[in-house]
């Protein structure tokens, strides 16, 4: 083994005891006491609407900072553009939360739908084939052909990630934002239609498809509607404010975002080896809904957000110590650059897990 900040490199052999079985399905995690997890799971309608509320006041706040720099110059609004679209992008936190229905206390499920169905609109996705893939992921974390939201090559390599990270660069600069607005609305388009991913074909029963059918076509009306509006009245600023919001704040937020598993090894059995927590400061924190701690957070994904620092203290000593956002992006090119030398080389972040799948077998 190669010993590296925050972990080792070590041969695929090596990491045997460790190795995703889909006959057994299982998840090797550290034990936490039945009591401590009913506590932590407990939801708080309060909290959960407080917290939306923060989230949409600083859109808010930003989108009308927006508008009056406009007033000023149009090219000073700019900045309180990218302040708008740097927020947009979170939208994906809550709407993390509400695919597991712990933002909101259980009698209101019926309002957290509705919720999840609107902020699910704005993202361009339908909120049946959201819960779908995302029940698949947390079922299937990184396992090749199961996971759908780690569809990235098996091997990361250095021309791979940097490609990936410009990519990135062009949809923040909104170039690659209108491509992906394109690629968005002939997505609705096909699923309108009826056709299917391999997820859908494989995963989804006839009622879902037509549950994303239907959503697809709703979400592609409102977005129609919306442009219509912006033209008939000349009210431009509703397309940078929700048309293309997405596209641009998405590619924002997944500077974090994309932290979270690319680079870890593929078909492990270990949440500690597949998945990565990232430490952020307390104002991103305070709408980021736990996506910070990622580890904690797909060991025992019932914990509401809110309570995951308190989780993450209880496991703490048996979990890798999370690094900063360019930390993150420093181990996921260090591991690319060695998957690049020799594709067999894998990162492990917590090497005690191997000893404790080997103490599970």
């Amino acid at each position: 083994m190669e010993r590296v900040q925050n972990g080792v490199f070590t041969s695929r052999t090596e990491i045997a005891p460790v190795e995703w079985d889909n006959q057994r399905k299982d998840w090797i995690r550290p034990e936490l006491d039945r009591g401590a997890l009913k506590r932590l799971s407990e939801r708080s309608t309060v909290n959960g609407l407080l917290r939306l509320l923060w989230f949409v006041g600083l859109l808010v706040g930003a989108a009308a900072l927006t508008i009056y720099l406009f007033g000023i110059n149009p090219w000073l609004a700019i900045p309180g553009l990218y302040l708008y679209w740097f927020f947009y992008g979170f939208w994906v936190a809550p709407a993390h939360e509400l695919q597991h229905q712990t933002v909101l206390a259980k009698r209101e499920n019926w309002l957290s739908e509705i919720i999840f169905y609107f902020i699910q609109t704005l993202m361009w996705n339908s909120p049946t084939y959201a819960r779908v893939s995302h029940k698949l992921h947390h079922r299937y974390t990184m396992v090749r052909g199961y996971d759908p939201e780690t569809e990235w090559p098996e091997i990361i390599t250095i021309s791979w990630l940097r490609k990936h990270f410009a990519a990135l660069v062009l949809r923040i600069l909104v170039l690659g934002a209108v491509y992906d607005l394109f690629r968005a609305v002939v997505t609705q388009v096909k699923r309108i239609f009826g056709m299917r991913n391999w997820m859908m074909r494989d995963h989804c029963t006839d009622a879902q498809v037509r549950a994303i059918q239907i959503e697809s076509l709703q979400i592609l009306i409102t977005h129609a509607a919306i442009v219509a509006v912006a033209v008939v009245f000349r009210r431009w600023e509703l397309l940078a404010f929700v048309t293309i919001a997405w596209q641009v704040g998405a590619a924002i937020e997944r500077i974090w975002h994309d932290t979270k598993h690319i680079a870890r090894p593929y078909n492990v059995k270990d949440h500690r080896l597949n998945t990565r927590s990232v430490k952020v400061g307390w104002f991103v924190k305070t709408f980021f809904w736990g996506l910070d701690d990622h580890v904690d957070h797909h060991l025992y994904p019932a914990v509401p957000s809110r309570n995951l620092p308190e989780l993450h203290k209880i496991l703490e000593p048996e979990l890798p110590e999370p690094e900063g956002v360019f930390g993150c992006w420093a181990e996921m090119f260090e591991i690319a650059k060695k998957k690049s030398e020799d594709p067999e080389w894998e990162f492990v972040s917590a090497p005690g897990a191997i000893e404790q799948g080997r103490s599970a077998d």
